[in-house]
């Protein structure tokens, strides 16, 4: 679907030299609420990125969009922009065909870059797969967020430390994670992660130690009971019995909002993890459980 440019703000990305066709990807998509559902009204998307028509898997609202890259993975000097606006009352689930594989990178870094803004009582889930890069790689990702009264936003981050099977464990040159949130206009959290292994190895005391998997996952928007029950589970979980291998906590915000944040010593322990706070979370701010999006 084909959407007028000054509708979802195309015209700011710069205009690509066509030597880099297929290296700056764009997506771009705006949802509104038409006879009581979420439909996606305009969108773009130019390879390496691609947006799938979106589908409703839970019966109805919210609209799941999945977002693909062709390519199987990004190169050095790749540009990757996206923006999603959720219109008014809209309900979405945002999630990626696999995992954001960063090959090695000589020269420039990849370079991702997603904007959000959300009307008055919009609902996002951003679920996307894991970031995984490889050994010699240069990552850069910066996702800004935009919420007006009574947003909410679900938005949950992993990270491995590289194809640990092939011996890349922390083989990547450098990683900087970006995430910025406003709520009408005010700042409400400024979140930043940069690794850099050659300059201090992650594993060591006070880093990663024996947990070399992270995960992120920020409850943004809600009433306040809702926040804190979201706040306490989750601590209650990380702390129960069952988080053997898994090493975090959840803080809650000065505004409407709770950040979390664990270790893992494995990719099964750390997708345990995400699936039950987002479960969780989901239950507290939205009342229902999180769905099952794919098997592994």
């Amino acid at each position: 679907m084909s959407a007028p440019v000054e509708t979802l703000g195309f015209e700011r990305l710069p205009r690509p030299e066509l030597s880099a066709a297929g290296r700056h990807g764009a997506a771009l998509a705006r949802f509104e609420v038409s006879r009581g559902r979420t439909i996606l009204r305009d969108s773009y998307s130019r390879v390496p990125l691609q947006i799938v028509r979106p589908l409703y898997p839970e019966g109805g609202d919210p609209a799941h969009l999945t977002l693909i890259n062709p390519t199987g993975g990004s190169v050095g000097g790749d540009r990757l922009e996206v923006e999603l606006v959720l219109g008014e009352g809209s309900r979405v689930l945002w999630t990626t065909q696999g995992a954001t594989r960063i090959y090695r990178t000589n020269g420039e870094p990849v370079v991702s870059r997603t904007a959000i803004r959300m009307e008055k009582d919009s609902v996002l889930e951003f679920i996307p797969d894991p970031i995984i890069p490889y050994a010699g790689s240069r990552y850069r990702q910066e996702v800004s967020l935009e919420l007006e009264d009574n947003a909410r936003l679900l938005y949950g981050e992993t990270l491995f430390p590289g194809r640990v099977a092939s011996g890349e464990a922390f083989g990547y040159n450098s990683l900087t994670l970006r995430f910025e949130a406003r709520l009408n206009g005010a700042l409400l959290l400024r979140d930043a992660i940069e690794i850099s292994p050659r300059r201090a190895d992650p594993r060591s005391l006070g880093l990663f130690e024996p947990y070399p998997y992270m995960g992120t996952f920020y409850v943004l928007g809600g009433s306040a009971g809702a926040l804190d029950r979201a706040a306490e589970n989750t601590e209650a979980l990380l702390a129960g019995a069952g988080a053997v291998g898994v090493a975090g906590g959840a803080s809650r915000l000065e505004g409407p909002g709770v950040m979390i944040r664990w270790l893992a010593e494995s990719p099964v322990r750390l997708r345990w993890a995400f699936d039950e706070i987002w479960n969780i979370a989901r239950l507290a701010v939205l009342g229902r459980k999180a769905p099952r999006l794919r098997k592994f």
